[in-house]
């Protein structure tokens, strides 16, 4: 079974990663869905997007030692089924993330690096972040990325703006460490504390 881990973040939460190297048949062997399951699984198109979709139950599974249900709320933001444990999960090239809480919203992603980052980089770097930043840094974009996209997942609102309302403080690229964002928009006014870790050419960030 692909498990890369299943560690313990803190006393609270717990963060899984599983490698896709199964197709999604012998995946759907591995697991026990419920009938919504099922359809669900049905709806999505792709073998890709199946595959995706059911490494992340499946790792949700051993996670939680129970067959969880996946429900979405209005926001498309993910939920366990009568439970209060608070959900996130990404995937990304031949792999998968679920990151769960017993009780406060959490936020993950994952990305595989591409060289052509920096073309789009206008699109989630705003006027202070493209002063500090080094567009040639490959690595700390995707990491600006990737703070963004989990921060993102973790306010569970669909009208931010990645390059307006979400803001990174400067720091620099490492293996792993700590970035730092705000959440601004309106009334609202969030600071986040976030962690990262590089493995291959991937890059998975978490809320702390």
């Amino acid at each position: 079974m692909p498990i890369c881990y299943i560690k313990r973040i803190s006393d609270d939460s717990t963060l899984g990663l599983w490698h896709m190297s199964e197709s999604w048949q012998e995946l759907k062997e591995m697991i026990s869905l419920p009938d919504s399951e099922l359809l669900a699984l049905k709806e999505r198109k792709t073998d890709r997007r199946k595959q995706e979709w059911l490494a992340c139950r499946i790792l949700l599974q051993e996670m939680t030692q129970t067959l969880p249900v996946v429900m979405y709320d209005e926001n498309r933001k993910p939920h366990l089924k009568e439970s209060s444990k608070q959900l996130s999960m990404s995937h990304s090239g031949d792999y998968a993330s679920v990151y769960i809480h017993d009780i406060k919203p959490v936020g993950v992603d994952l990305q595989q690096m591409k060289p052509s980052i920096a073309k789009g980089a206008d699109y989630f770097l705003n006027a202070a972040e493209q002063h500090w930043a080094d567009l040639n840094d490959n690595v700390l974009l995707h990491l600006i990325w990737c703070a963004k996209e989990a921060a993102f997942k973790y306010a569970g609102d669909p009208d931010l703006d990645l390059k307006k309302h979400i803001i990174t403080n400067a720091f620099h690229s490492n293996q792993n460490g700590f970035i730092e964002v705000s959440i601004q928009k309106e009334h609202l006014n969030l600071s986040l504390k976030l962690q990262y870790d590089a493995f291959e050419d991937y890059l998975l960030v978490w809320t702390v």
